[in-house]
């Protein structure tokens, strides 16, 4: 609930039956104890962009007015420009306009229905929400952005390996056409590379793949994962979750792009395409492993929650290493050594 201190009344009306109902509300006169001693323009985002189902805002020319309640709003729009299913739940207390709420969306005015037929449309909303599927969680791996805001706002149990699967899935989903590109072994031609310069393009493309296989190992660290997944006992947090199944994604990103890069130099003969295209073959391995992990680490994340309900003692572990595969780097020796032969004939 956003709303200002002189609308309480009405406010603490819709909780009491909202509660009632059985449904948990953020309410700040319920939380003080757990607000006590919080940096509140760090906690109330939390609460505002990821925690709640629903914001229910009660506008008024004191709700407009307040400094504090314009951080709110700031944290609900947010929110709800980034979520495909409604978010904020506007109630008008007067006839008062906010910037940044447009006209066109929906309200109720609570002079018109009270702070019944308030309460009573929250209930509605949220039952009517739980009876298509999409308003609780449903025990799995999000497969879409409502199920990832459920399982963030809930947060049962082992959700922290279940939204960095989500997270890691629509990753690479998002990638898909440059995976297709990869194993088509397709690529627009690009930069010419005349005979003089080829090794040293090889040299600079060599270190480049292997930084990025380097780097990948502060990805999946057991620093990393404690910050993000919290130490045994604690709780997981949401944006570091998200930064390293971001980071994931982007190593597994720029396999894609360098193998594409490669296969694009124009080159002055058939030698000089030859190694380039069995360099880009460097990355076949890690693209794929790093692709097949995702959707294998899903399979293992969709169970989670049961087992851990059911009183089992679940360890999740992830490791995954990356190499380039011998054949690669055979076929890739070969190339080279015709390249050079025909340099000098």
């Amino acid at each position: 609930m956003s709303f200002a201190g002189e609308d309480r009344e009405f406010v603490e009306a819709v909780v009491r039956e909202v509660n009632a109902a059985g449904y948990k509300v953020f309410y700040d006169q319920d939380e003080q104890v757990s607000l006590w001693g919080e940096d509140l323009t760090e906690y109330l985002p939390k609460i505002y962009e990821e925690r709640a189902r629903y914001a229910v805002m009660f506008v008024s020319r004191h709700y407009a007015a307040k400094p504090w309640t314009r951080f709110e709003r700031r944290s609900v729009l947010l929110r709800a420009i980034n979520q495909p299913e409604p978010y904020l739940l506007p109630v008008r207390l007067d006839a008062t306009q906010l910037d940044g709420v447009r006209d066109s969306i929906s309200y109720l005015d609570g002079n018109i229905v009270g702070a019944s037929g308030i309460a009573g449309a929250i209930c509605e909303k949220l039952g009517s929400a739980a009876a298509v599927g999409g308003g609780g969680f449903n025990g799995y791996v999000p497969r879409n952005e409502h199920e990832a805001t459920v399982l963030i706002g809930e947060r049962p149990a082992g959700w922290e390996y279940l939204l960095f699967s989500y997270e890691l899935v629509r990753g690479v989903e998002r990638l898909h056409d440059a995976y297709l590109d990869h194993r088509m072994g397709f690529s627009h031609p690009a930069e010419y590379v005349p005979v003089d310069q080829v090794l040293p393009i090889i040299k600079r493309e060599l270190a480049t793949v292997l930084s990025v296989i380097r780097n990948f190992g502060a990805v999946l660290s057991g620093d990393a994962q404690t910050a993000a997944f919290g130490a045994v006992g604690e709780a997981g947090d949401v944006p570091r979750i998200i930064h390293v199944a971001s980071r994931y994604v982007a190593v597994y990103e720029s396999f894609l792009e360098w193998s594409y890069r490669l296969r694009g130099y124009a080159t002055p003969s058939d030698e000089v395409h030859e190694v380039f295209a069995a360099l880009a073959r460097y990355a076949d391995l890690p693209v794929e492993r790093l692709r097949s992990f995702v959707y294998e680490f899903r399979e293992r994340a969709d169970p989670l929650h049961a087992r851990l309900l059911s009183g089992e003692n679940v360890t999740v572990q992830m490791t995954l290493p990356l190499e380039i595969a011998p054949e690669a780097s055979a076929q890739f020796d070969q190339a080279l050594d015709d390249f050079q032969r025909h340099l000098q004939s």
